[in-house]
């Protein structure tokens, strides 16, 4: 309720007017001063809440084909007003309805490649990238469209997947939701940590048009099979479960690094399992410690004890073993359940709310004070019968 303070602000403004000018203005103009903060106030707090409760999560899946456009163009009817070609001596039109006009324009429409993915999404891509899809794919197809064109008739090329894992292509893209647990201090608590202490790591970014990484740090001699394992996993698990797995491998660091990454995540996001696991230098298991918002407790239980029941790590077990688990067993938690959770705005919001506050009252209360309305001059208008002018 902190940023609602601000409200102070017109009601003490309006007592300014009404001390010194309530002959220089009217009642509409005195609701109007309190209505418009108000409003600010109401739209930043809208704005903060939003900002801190915004929360991206990956999704996952494929390239279903490529495609790509080629230049062209097409007529369009004029948009040029027709303009007169009469000056008078100083240059000025006479005239302002005659003049030359088009028959029509030309619109060019430049190349565009593009990827649609399993999920229905369409990702502009490079020429480099759709050749290297076509190549990878084995296929490259002519598609007549049949275009209305005026003098480039640009042709269609699509390449397509043959749905096999060898040339599956995987896709990840970010999605924004609501996530009021990380904005909320009143029932979740993480506590803060150092990401060098242990070497936690960051929400990899997408690299490309659409590469994710979803295996992190080296696990030894499995870890390139694995990563690719998991990557398709999370391709075609993405749309089906609406689930991303990260195995993180954290070497010489103890249990607590797992727990830290749990906190530096804030939990992960809604979607996710993460499954952290620790290694001495020989990669021998040391600990593993499962993350996830999943309700499915017993999930998180089994996937430590495979981890720890290996003696050395073989990632490509513990990836496949996962993948068909989440595949089924695993149900992703629903964050509308904790839109009870109040948000506090963040210091730099509620000084942004009270200042922009502040200059709307005043800029409305200036205006309020010059303009042409007052007692004297109401500017013309009927007065309401239940309408008290002050």
């Amino acid at each position: 309720m902190m940023i609602w303070g601000a409200a102070l602000i017109p009601i003490l403004v309006l007592l300014v007017l009404y001390a010194f000018y309530q002959r220089k203005v009217l009642g509409w103009e005195f609701l109007l001063q309190m209505a418009v903060p108000l409003a600010v106030i109401a739209l930043c707090k809208l704005g903060v809440e939003t900002s801190q409760t915004n929360d991206k999560e990956y999704w996952g899946g494929w390239v279903a084909r490529a495609e790509y456009d080629e230049e062209w163009n097409e007529k369009v009817p004029c948009r040029h007003e027709k303009e007169c070609t009469h000056r008078d001596k100083k240059g000025n039109r006479k005239h302002s309805n005659d003049g030359y006009k088009h028959a029509y324009d030309v619109d060019n429409h430049p190349p565009v490649w593009q990827a649609v993915g399993s999920n229905q999404e369409t990702i502009f891509i490079s020429s480099r990238t759709f050749e290297e899809l076509c190549q990878k794919f084995g296929s490259r197809k002519f598609v007549e469209i049949n275009r209305d064109y005026h003098t480039i008739d640009g042709d269609r090329y699509v390449t397509e997947w043959d749905r096999s894992d060898e040339r599956l292509e995987a896709v990840t893209t970010i999605h924004s939701y609501e996530n009021r647990v990380q904005a909320s201090s009143s029932v979740f608590t993480f506590p803060e940590v150092n990401p060098e202490d242990y070497g936690l790591f960051d929400y990899p970014k997408i690299t490309g048009d659409y590469d994710c990484e979803s295996l992190l740090g080296d696990g030894g001699s499995t870890t390139e099979k694995a990563r690719r394992l998991l990557t398709i996993a999370n391709a075609r698990l993405g749309a089906q479960k609406q689930v991303r797995m990260f195995v993180i491998v954290f070497k010489n660091q103890p249990l607590q690094a797992g727990f830290d990454q749990q906190s530096y995540w804030k939990g992960g996001n809604k979607n996710e399992f993460v499954l952290t696991i620790g290694v001495d230098s020989q990669c021998l298991v040391q600990w593993c410690h499962p993350f996830s918002w999943s309700e499915v407790e017993d999930l998180k239980v089994d996937a430590r004890n495979m981890v720890i029941s290996q003696k050395a790590l073989d990632l490509v077990a513990v990836v496949e073993w996962l993948a068909d688990n989440i595949r089924m067993r695993f149900r992703r938690k629903e964050f509308k359940e904790f839109s009870y959770l109040a948000v506090e705005p963040s210091l730099w919001g509620v000084a942004a709310a009270y200042g922009i506050t502040l200059l709307a009252s005043v800029c409305l209360a200036v205006w309020s004070v010059k303009n042409q309305y007052n007692e004297a001059n109401p500017g013309g208008r009927p007065r309401s019968r239940g309408f008290r002018r002050w």
